[in-house]
C-alpha cells in the first residue's frame, strides 16, 4: 500500500510541519527500497527467537512487562506529574527551556490534573488499569509523587498497576523504600540520561518488585548499550524497553545536526533508531543474553497509544447513527442531495421500519446521516456516499470557537470531549460503495474484495486504480496494517 501512504500521509506531514519539512533528511525512492530490505533482513534474522504482539507492531524477546501489556490493550494512563528535569537530553520531546512547574497533565497534555483525588476519580470514570507517572524528572516532586501513588492505591487496591519513569539521578535507598511502601509496582530507568550508569538500577533491584530499563535506541550509543546488556541481566533487571527516537518541535534540530533520517509517519520516527534497536535484539539473541527486550516503535505508539485514548472517549460522544472503527475513530456516513430527494430516502427508510435513532436529517434538509446497517435500503446508482472520520480528544478547557461534550468527574471537575475532523471521502461510484461495505462493514478479506472489484464490475483500469486508491486511503481510518509499516 506504499503508493497510498505516499499520496496521503506524505501530504499530511508536509502540511503539518510546514517550512521545517525541507530542513529534514528524507529517504529518496532508491534509499527507501534499501531501507526496507535492511530492516526486513534484520527482522528475518530474529524470526524464530522473538514474539510479536499488537498486530505485529511490537517485537520482543521474552515476555512484555505488565505495564506494556496494559498500554497495548488501551487501558494505560500516562501522568506527566511535573515538567522540570535534572537532565537535558538531546532527544527529549519536551520543552527543556521551561523554568517553573505547572499543573500535572494526563496523556497528550490536554487534560490538567489538579489533585490526587481528581486523578483517581478520572481513572475510575474511564476504567484505566495501569498508570505510568513521568515528568520531567518525577522525583523532583517526590512528596507529590508519593501522594499520587498512595491515592491511586487507596482507591484501587491491587487492581491497578503503577510504574514510574526516572533517570535515576535522585534515587537513594530511602526514597525507594517509600515508593515501595506507597504501592509502586515498577520503576523504569532511562540510563542514557546519565551515561548508562547502572548503579541506581542495581540499588532499586533489591527493593522494588520490578525494575526495568527504558531507553531510546540511540545509533551512536550502540556499542555502549551492547556492553550494558549482560550487566543488566546480571544485576537482575526484569525488562529492557528500547524505544524509537521521534521528532518534535523541541528536538528535531538536534536530530538534523546528527544527520538522522526522518520517516513519513507519526510521530516522525528516526530510521537509524529502529535499525539500532533491532541490531541490539539480534546481538542479545546471538549471545544468549536472557534479558526480555521489547522494541517500542513509533508506529506502535501512533496506533496503539493513540487508539487507547480514543477508545473510551469515542464511546462517550458517538451518536447512534455513527460507528467506531477498529482503530477507534468515529465514522459518520451521509448522503447529500436536494431536500425532495432526501425526503424520498426518509420515506423509504420509514417504509422499511428502520429505527429513527439510526438516521438524522440535517438542519438544511439537504443531508441525511445514516448508520451503516441502513445502506442496503439506499440506491447508490442515484446517490453518492460521503464518509467522514473524527478523532476524539479529551481535554480540560475548550476555546470559545471549539465544541465538545462535557463529562463530569465530580462537583468541580469536568472532561471535555472534543471531535477533531480527520478526513472526508466521497464515493461517487456504486461499485466503490459496495466494496466499502464489504471491506469495512462486513470485514471481508481485502484481496478477495479488490479482485472482485476488478473482475466483475465495468470499470476501466484507470477507474479501478483511482477507486482502489480511495478505498485504501479510507483504510487508514478503519484499521491498521499488521506488521511494521512500509518505509518510503
Amino acid at each position: 500500500m506504499e503508493y497510498n501512504l505516499v499520496d496521503y500521509n506524505k501530504k499530511l506531514i508536509q502540511e503539518e510541519i510546514g517550512w521545517a519539512y525541507r530542513n529534514l533528511k528524507w529517504l529518496t525512492g532508491k534509499e527507501a527500497k534499501l531501507a526496507n530490505r535492511k530492516r526486513d533482513a534484520l527482522l528475518k534474522s530474529l524470526f524464530n527467537e522473538v514474539n510479536y504482539s499488537f498486530a505485529r507492531h511490537k517485537v520482543h524477546i521474552g515476555k512484555l512487562s505488565p505495564g506494556c501489556v496494559i498500554c497495548g490493550e488501551g487501558y494505560w494512563s500516562c501522568l506527566f506529574i511535573n515538567k522540570l528535569c535534572t537532565a537535558n537530553c538531546f532527544y527529549c520531546p519536551q520543552d527543556r527551556k521551561i523554568k517553573k512547574e505547572d499543573f500535572s497533565k494526563e496523556g497528550m497534555g490536554r487534560f490538567i490534573i489538579r489533585s490526587p483525588k481528581d486523578y483517581a476519580t478520572y481513572l475510575k470514570r474511564f476504567n484505566f488499569k495501569g498508570v505510568g507517572i513521568s515528568g520531567g524528572e518525577c522525583l523532583l516532586v517526590f512528596k507529590k509523587l508519593l501522594s499520587y501513588i498512595k491515592e491511586i492505591r487507596k482507591n484501587f487496591g491491587k487492581e491497578i498497576y503503577i510504574w514510574i519513569y526516572t533517570n535515576g539521578s535522585l534515587i537513594n535507598e530511602d526514597k525507594l523504600r517509600k515508593l515501595k511502601e506507597a504501592g509502586l509496582n515498577e520503576i523504569r530507568f532511562n540510563i542514557s540520561a546519565r551515561n548508562y550508569d547502572l548503579r541506581p538500577v542495581e540499588l532499586a533491584v533489591n527493593i522494588i518488585d520490578t525494575v526495568s530499563v527504558e531507553i531510546p535506541a540511540i545509533p551512536e550509543d550502540y556499542k555502549i548499550v551492547e556492553k550494558c546488556l549482560p550487566k543488566m541481566q546480571k544485576i537482575g533487571v526484569k525488562y529492557l524497553n528500547l524505544h524509537q527516537l521521534f521528532a518534535t518541535e523541541f528536538n528535531y534540530k538536534n536530530f538534523v545536526k546528527r544527520t538522522y533520517t526522518f520517516l513519513h509517519n507519526h510521530p516522525f520516527p528516526i530510521f537509524e533508531s529502529e535499525i539500532t534497536a533491532l541490531k541490539l535484539m539480534r546481538y542479545a539473541i546471538y549471545n544468549r543474553i536472557g534479558l526480555p527486550i521489547n522494541y517500542c516503535s513509533g508506529a506502535y505508539k501512533n496506533m496503539f497509544q493513540s487508539r487507547g485514548v480514543r477508545r473510551w472517549a469515542a464511546l462517550l460522544v458517538k451518536e447512534d447513527f455513527e460507528e467506531i472503527t477498529d482503530i477507534k475513530f468515529i465514522r459518520r456516513l451521509s448522503i447529500q442531495d436536494s431536500p425532495p430527494n432526501i425526503k424520498k430516502i426518509i420515506r423509504n427508510l420509514q417504509s422499511n421500519k428502520c429505527r429513527h435513532n439510526l438516521w438524522l436529517l440535517s438542519d438544511t434538509q439537504k443531508e441525511i446521516f445514516i448508520h451503516s446497517s441502513l445502506l442496503k435500503y439506499i440506491n447508490f446508482k442515484k446517490y453518492n456516499l460521503t464518509i467522514t472520520y473524527f478523532n476524539i480528544l479529551p481535554q480540560t478547557f475548550l476555546r470559545p470557537d471549539e465544541v465538545g461534550k462535557a463529562i463530569e468527574l465530580n462537583s468541580h471537575n469536568k472532561v471535555f470531549i472534543k471531535r477533531e475532523f480527520q478526513g472526508q471521502f466521497k464515493l461517487l461510484h456504486p461499485t466503490t460503495v459496495k466494496s466499502f461495505q464489504k471491506l469495512f462493514i462486513e470485514n471481508m478479506r481485502e484481496k478477495e474484495v479488490l479482485e472482485d472489484f476488478c473482475k466483475n464490475y465495468g470499470l476501466t483500469l484507470n477507474e479501478w486504480r483511482k477507486e482502489t486508491k480511495l478505498l485504501l486511503t479510507i483504510k487508514i481510518f478503519e484499521y491498521g496494517e499488521e506488521g511494521f509499516p512500509y518505509i518510503y
